[in-house]
C-alpha cells in the first residue's frame, strides 16, 4: 500500500512509497481504511525534530476511515463501521483516569516507540502511534471512535486533534464559566475550536485575537464577539499583565 513517509528527521519532503505494509494485527486491533486525514502543526513539528519521534516515520494523526477488520476481542466495532482516529485514548486506569480526568492520560505515548508499519528496507514508526498519511493503519479498538454516516470523513478526521484540543482547552484545561468574558489568541483550527467551546459554555464576550484578516472573519462566524489584531490590544496587553481584564 501507499503511504507518505519522512526518512530523516530535519527533511522537509515526504517520499510516496507504495511497498509499505501495516502491521501489528491481532487481539483488541483494528484495521482501519483512512479516508481522509489532516495536517495538524505536531506533524510538522516531529518533522522537524521539535516534537521527539523516531524515524523514519508515516507523519499524521488526524484521520478517519472505516473498519477493514477486526481483531479478537473487540466488541464494539465491526468491519464497515465509520471512526475517528484518537491519536491518544483514555486508559481508564492511570492515576489521572482513575481521578476523571481522563484529558491528562498518557498511557497512549507508550505505543510511540513501537513500529506500526514495515517495508522491504526495514520498520516505520507512526507519528503519536498512529500514522494517517497512509492507506490503511493498525490501532488498538481503543483508537477507533465510531462516528454517525451523516459526518463528511474530511471534517471528521479534524475531530481527531484539533477540534478535540481546542474544545478541551475551553471546556478542560481554561474550565470557561458563564458569564465570563474569554480572550482566544491565535485563531487557526485549535483556536477556532476554544472559540466554540467558550461558546458553548455560555462565555459572555469572546474576543478572538489573530494577524490574519481572513481568520479573524471565520472566528466571528464561529461564535467569536469581535475579531482584533494583536496591535489593536494595547490595553488589553497591560490589563491581562496586571492580572485584570480577560479571564
Amino acid at each position: 500500500m501507499r503511504a507518505a513517509v519522512l526518512h530523516e528527521i530535519g527533511q522537509d519532503k515526504l517520499e510516496v512509497l507504495d511497498d509499505v505494509e501495516a502491521v501489528g494485527f491481532g487481539p483488541g486491533k483494528v484495521r482501519i481504511r483512512v479516508r481522509a486525514t489532516g495536517l495538524c502543526h505536531s506533524d510538522l513539528s516531529a518533522m522537524n525534530g521539535v516534537l521527539p519521534q523516531p524515524a523514519p516515520f508515516v507523519p499524521g494523526h488526524e484521520g478517519a476511515g472505516e473498519i477493514l477488520e477486526v481483531g479478537e476481542g473487540v466488541r464494539h466495532l465491526q468491519a464497515g463501521d465509520r471512526v475517528v482516529v484518537c491519536w491518544l485514548p483514555a486508559c481508564g486506569a492511570c492515576p489521572a483516569c482513575r481521578r476523571g480526568q481522563t484529558e491528562l492520560c498518557l498511557a497512549g505515548f507508550m505505543n510511540a516507540g513501537t513500529p506500526n508499519y514495515k517495508r522491504p528496507g526495514g520498520d516505520l514508526f507512526g507519528f503519536a502511534g498512529t500514522g494517517t498519511f497512509t492507506e490503511e493503519v493498525v490501532v488498538d479498538a481503543g483508537c477507533a471512535v465510531p462516528i454517525p454516516d451523516d459526518v463528511p470523513f474530511d471534517i471528521a478526521a479534524l475531530i481527531g486533534c484539533g477540534v478535540t484540543t481546542g474544545l478541551g482547552a475551553a471546556l478542560n484545561t481554561a474550565d470557561v464559566e458563564a458569564g465570563s468574558s474569554v480572550a482566544v489568541i491565535g485563531c487557526g483550527g485549535v483556536g477556532i475550536s476554544a472559540i466554540q467551546g467558550a461558546r458553548l459554555r455560555g462565555a459572555a464576550e469572546i474576543v478572538a485575537v489573530d494577524p490574519v484578516p481572513a481568520r479573524r472573519e471565520a472566528a466571528l462566524k464561529f461564535g467569536a464577539s469581535r475579531a482584533v489584531s494583536p496591535d489593536e490590544l494595547p490595553d488589553a496587553k497591560q490589563q491581562v499583565t496586571g492580572g485584570e481584564g480577560f479571564d
